[in-house]
């Protein structure tokens, strides 16, 4: 919606589309200038909502059709262009990449090339063309003998010959901002420039009338959502502008009107430049969204293509190189690397061999074909669920943009109202007077205008969001990034989150009448249902040792004890498998042999977990130890956050020897670390933790009430955690974030996830967090400044409507810029991406031969990049 200019305007957005038949929600994200609407699309299509916001000059155009997708969806895609993808053999870098699109641009008109777009990992070109005017073999010739940028190509996939075709100008690219100033609008500012000539006097006093030439070229628009705006009982900065210039022209201050007018026209223009770089990094997150999938017909055997949102879960597709992986799935035939960094934001290509879980979306970027069983449709594959995030993320407004807009809307019509008092009372002490007050009261129409002041908060949060999600970070909206920059405790769940949670099976020790192998079996039997990463360990130690279950053994009324272990009932025999804590209240510890009690706590010294496994009628017959390992990254993660001072904790329900065996290895002192903690345990020591942070009893919630304006603040309390039990706390705590490859629960009820469960993902956001407060405070303080100062030279006499008008762009302007610093530099994300260190088309089924690329910087291994990794956030914190 090209129409608006502020959040002044949301209330008249949801005014007008809120009441029609059909829209059941409306969320407005105003630096991107884009409107979600929710919609019965049976009661209500898109372009009748479009045609609804273009008779209130809003402008409107649109980027997605639901109702359009699902009728899409149910046929076959057909048009006039097909896909090709292209394998270039010769060297190949980012920065032939960009040059696609440009060559193709200048050779091909979009009648004949619709799209294009090149994959530097896979070094593959996709390029949507029509067959009937240019073949596929055609554009191979047009490759290799362009002049300036020739490239050896081969051809992977004929979409003519294949049937791949396209949806053409109707598919879901979404293309860079790209916007132009209309002619109008620039002879506007010509004749501006021109009027300002009279100020020289004599002979050119009359250029003075190209200032009215200039008004009549750029008012109209203005005029016409002004009226619009009033017909609605409204007042939005347009009425203010209108205003102004029909003041500054009844005053014949021609060039006063003319620079309002301009300046006024292209404020729009140029900010849409500024926070391009925004847009761009949300669009390309859309982008992410595959269309089409090679499925397996179950019936002929055949590969077909399909839209990829009517593949079904258990289908078998076919995703070659190049290509985008369609759905969640499971590899059952080939072994290739894949490009997941559009999910996760790591550059290095992971290996995928038959077995392994792969997402939708993510790109084969090896030389082998990989056949994926899918186990979820495109709508509910990974990313579709970030889309969704992300889009969820951008229209959630914060506190802090509440209060300033409802600040605004209440300090604009006190000073238009003072403004209006200085155009008309003084004339009554006489003209010249009159005329004088008059021209202060339009300057202060101007500086009354709350363009910057509005922008600075949104604008900083789009960026921020943007920044997050190029690194693998959701972060569900503006106050949650608010809120990381408050965040002074952090408490840490342990299995799988400050360890990796592969738990290994390292002791398991039988006594009485039970063999090992029967033992196993039990394990087995029990275990099978359950989600804790423990239980995985102890199926996978059955399966190594070769145990299977008789088949005439039944299993029932399988339980979770929480904080416990499970219990089940095999062949009629009620089995336990837990901790000490279960088994001390069952009053079965007492019974195990001294010597083996003994091992036990030798195991727990070793820091080790440690578990018993009981059958009804006997008591327990045997011991267990697993152990998991800790994140290579999860100790320097914890020495930064002290330096940041924030407190860190660690929770966890394993017992307190093995707990203080982690902690002590992380660098956390005793107190610091919380042991053998049931799931409601861990949510009433978070609730004791805010209340500890907050100074007084815990009757109160947490932080969306608050804003980062307040003078009186309080530090906030982040839970990090993977599981089923801790969404409880997750979702208590002021802010909660969830590993990426931890329950589906704990990622829902989150407010950030942590998409590949790296630990340096937390630092990261928590210091990008801070930088966005800061930005903040930043951008509404100079707001507040920019206008005094000027206000301050209108009653001094020395200010003009030019200036005003000038100094309210202006300020717009740095505001924006100011947010924006918070997007990493293209330069900067592709010196991050790290593909071109990895020779990828020397992939073989074996692994991946790492070698140096096209790029002039030397490769180095994993943990150096790491450090690096944490050597710039701590130093960006510190400045």
């Amino acid at each position: 919606v090209s129409g608006i200019c502020c959040s002044a305007e949301i209330p008249m957005i949801n005014g007008i589309l809120e009441p029609l038949e059909g829209v059941e929600k409306v969320s407005i994200n105003v630096p991107n200038k884009t409107v979600y609407v929710e919609h019965t699309f049976a009661l209500i299509s898109a372009s009748v909502i479009k045609e609804t916001l273009d008779k209130e000059r809003f402008d409107a155009r649109i980027e997605k059709d639901a109702g359009a997708e699902v009728s899409n969806a149910r046929a076959t895609i057909m048009s006039k262009y097909v896909e090709s993808t292209f394998l270039i053999e010769s060297a190949f870098g980012q920065e032939k990449a960009d040059l696609i699109q440009p060559m193709l641009r200048e050779q091909y008109s979009k009648e004949h090339v619709s799209h294009a777009e090149a994959h530097v990992p896979s070094r593959t070109i996709k390029v949507d063309h029509n067959p009937q005017l240019v073949s596929a073999e055609t554009l191979v010739s047009f490759f290799k003998t362009h002049g300036t940028n020739p490239m050896n190509v081969s051809i992977i996939a004929d979409g003519f010959k294949e049937g791949i075709w396209s949806a053409g100008d109707d598919a879901d690219h979404v293309e860079e901002e790209r916007t132009g100033l209309q002619w109008h609008i620039i002879l506007s500012g010509i004749f501006w420039i021109t009027s300002m000539l009279h100020f020289i006097g004599g002979g050119w006093d009359f250029l003075k009338w190209f200032g009215v030439a200039s008004v009549v070229l750029g008012i109209p628009k203005i005029a016409m959502k002004a009226f619009a705006t009033m017909r609605r009982r409204q007042f939005d900065t347009n009425c203010m502008m209108f205003f102004a210039t029909c003041g500054a022209l009844a005053l014949q201050e021609y060039s006063e009107a003319a620079a309002v007018t301009f300046l006024f026209s292209i404020s729009d223009w140029l900010e849409t430049l500024s926070t391009a770089r925004a847009r761009n990094a949300l669009s390309a997150i859309v982008k992410l969204r595959p269309e089409r999938a090679k499925v397996k017909d179950p019936i002929s055997g055949n590969f077909v293509f399909a839209p990829a949102s009517s593949v079904g879960i258990g289908s078998i597709v076919s995703v070659r190189t190049g290509d985008k992986i369609p759905c969640d799935g499971v590899v059952v035939e080939g072994s290739s690397v894949v490009d997941e960094s559009s999910l996760t934001g790591e550059s290095r290509p992971v290996q995928k061999v038959p077995g392994s879980t792969v997402s939708g979306g993510t790109v084969n970027a090896g030389v082998a074909q990989l056949l994926i069983q899918t186990i979820s449709t495109s709508e509910n594959s990974a990313v579709a669920r970030l889309i969704r995030l992300v889009e969820d993320a951008q229209a959630n407004r914060s506190p802090t943009e509440k209060l300033i807009d409802a600040f605004a809307k209440r300090y604009t019509p006190l000073v238009v109202l003072l403004a209006l008092s200085m155009c008309t009372f003084p004339w009554i002490a006489g003209p010249d007077v009159g005329r004088e007050w008059t021209k202060i009261g339009l300057v202060t129409i101007v500086i009354a205008c709350p363009c910057a002041l509005i922008i600075s908060t949104p604008v900083t949060y789009v960026a921020g969001l943007a920044a997050a999600a190029q690194s693998g970070i959701v972060v569900k909206g503006g106050a949650h990034l608010e809120s990381l920059g408050r965040v002074n405790k952090i408490a840490f769940d342990k299995t799988g989150t400050l360890t990796e949670g592969n738990f290994k099976l390292l002791h398991l020790r039988t006594w009485g009448t039970k063999s090992r192998e029967h033992v196993l079996q039990l394990l087995y039997c029990i275990e099978g249902d359950a989600s804790h990463p423990l239980a995985a360990a102890m199926v996978a130690a059955a399966k190594s040792e070769n145990v299977t279950v008789p088949g005439n053994w039944k299993t029932k009324n399988h339980q979770n004890l929480d904080g416990e272990g499970v219990k089940a009932e095999i062949n009629g025999q009620t089995v336990h498998v837990g901790n000490f804590r279960l088994f001390e209240r069952l009053a079965y510890i007492a019974a195990v042999p001294a010597d083996e009690l003994q091992n036990a706590k030798e195991w727990m010294d070793d820091g080790g977990t440690v578990g018993f496994l009981s059958v009804d009628g006997i008591g327990i017959v045997a011991s267990y130890c697993v152990a998991d390992a800790l994140r290579d990254e999860a100790e320097h993660v914890i020495a930064s956050f002290k330096k940041l001072g924030i407190d860190t904790n660690m929770l966890t329900g394993d017992n307190s020897k093995a707990a203080l065996s982690i902690g002590r290895r992380l660098g956390l002192a005793p107190q610091q670390i919380r042991s053998q903690l049931l799931p409601h345990e861990k949510l009433d020591l978070i609730k004791e933790f805010i209340a500890e942070e907050r100074g007084e009893s815990n009757d109160a919630d947490g932080t969306s009430s608050r804003s980062c304006l307040e003078r009186r603040r309080r530090g906030l309390v982040l839970m990090c955690g993977d599981g089923v039990n801790d969404a409880p706390a997750l979702a208590i705590a002021d802010v909660g974030v969830a590993m990426g490859a931890g329950a589906a629960l704990a990622m829902e009820t989150a407010d950030v996830t942590l998409l590949d469960s790296n630990l340096l993902k937390l630092l990261k956001v928590v210091t990008l967090g801070r930088r966005v407060t800061r930005t903040i405070i930043e951008n509404v303080v100079f707001s507040f400044v920019a206008k005094a100062v000027v206000m301050g030279f209108t009653f001094a006499g020395y200010s003009s409507l030019w200036a005003a008008i000038g100094s309210d762009v202006g300020s717009m302007l740095i505001v924006t810029a100011n947010g924006m610093k918070l997007l990493p530099s293209k330069k900067s994300v592709r010196a991050g991406t790290g593909f071109d260190k990895f020779n990828v088309r020397s992939s073989v089924l074996g692994g991946v031969k790492a070698g140096v690329g096209t790029s002039s910087k030397t490769s180095v291994s994993f943990p150096i990049a790491v450090s690096s990794e944490k050597d710039a956030l701590i130093n960006e914190e510190q400045k």
